[in-house]
């Protein structure tokens, strides 16, 4: 086999090979990272390969290489179990380490939070006069804090869909990326309007609406979309929140922060695919 292409993204690339075998053509990937992959074939397919790798690179989310991705993962699906237990294998395959490294210890947290209330919020609260050292973990702690239910639920449902196909899609490197930078600002933001008194994970959820909006907008040929229907709800919620409509208090300026952070982010972004040269 030969090298035809790299391509940065690993789940770009596999979706195209797992096409190119449906199409009886001999393709292989080996992945290096989630930002780097290299597509070989042999020789006698080349050129059908490189024609069709020109048309995945400028439409790498339609439909037909998505439909054989999914038939290629059919055998994998069917082990006897069916129903909500096969939903849930494809749904945790939709998402990657980091989605995990921030859902796991909010759900922690939040448990805890139930048992030891004040002694785990002034533990992870934003600097105060109690806690006024500048090198510390409390730049970022407080999106861990989590205050009800619902508001834990409606974080993590947002960070499993999308932020588990971004990650899935530019790789664990750039959603922590977008995590930290985007905890930072929007904890910061927060602190600076209104107090050390807030917690949650929405200033990186708005982060990672914000930037699948604009990178969605920078390259509309490829999967990672921000629905409209979403973008609504997630638009509304905020206006909602500053002009004090909401049956809860909210982070308002953590998720405008988020949000805007994310879109600036996503305006740096690379191309989710591309060829060597």
């Amino acid at each position: 086999m030969q090298q035809l292409a790299v391509l940065n993204s690993a789940a770009a690339a596999q979706t195209f090979a797992d096409y190119c075998l449906t199409q009886g053509w001999s393709v292989s990937v080996v992945v290096h990272s989630a930002e780097h992959a290299e597509i070989f074939c042999e020789a006698a397919d080349e050129p059908q390969v490189a024609a069709e790798l020109q048309q995945f690179l400028q439409q790498p989310g339609h439909d037909k290489y998505s439909a054989a991705a999914w038939q290629r993962s059919q055998p994998l699906q069917h082990t006897g179990s069916s129903g909500l237990g096969a939903l849930g294998q494809g749904f945790l395959q939709q998402t990657g380490p980091v989605v995990w490294l921030l859902t796991i210890p909010a759900l922690l947290v939040f448990v805890c939070l139930q048992i030891w209330p004040q002694q785990v919020f002034d533990s992870l609260r934003f600097f105060s006069a109690d806690a006024p050292e500048l090198l510390s973990y409390r730049w970022w702690s407080p999106v861990l804090l989590h205050f009800s239910a619902a508001h834990l639920m409606f974080n993590l449902l947002a960070l499993w869909i999308y932020g588990g196909r971004l990650e899935v899609w530019l790789g664990s490197r750039q959603l922590l990326l977008l995590a930290l930078v985007a905890g930072f600002v929007s904890n910061l933001s927060q602190f600076l309007l209104t107090g050390p008194n807030f917690g949650g994970l929405s200033g990186v959820v708005y982060a990672i609406f914000g930037f699948v909006w604009v990178y969605g907008w920078r390259y509309p040929q490829q999967p990672l979309q921000l629905s409209k229907p979403d973008l609504v709800l997630a638009l509304g919620f905020l206006g909602l929140g500053f002009a004090d409509l909401l049956w809860v208090n909210t982070a308002n300026w953590a998720h405008l922060s988020g949000f805007v952070c994310g879109m600036a982010l996503a305006t740096l972004a690379r191309s989710p695919v591309r060829q060597p040269g």
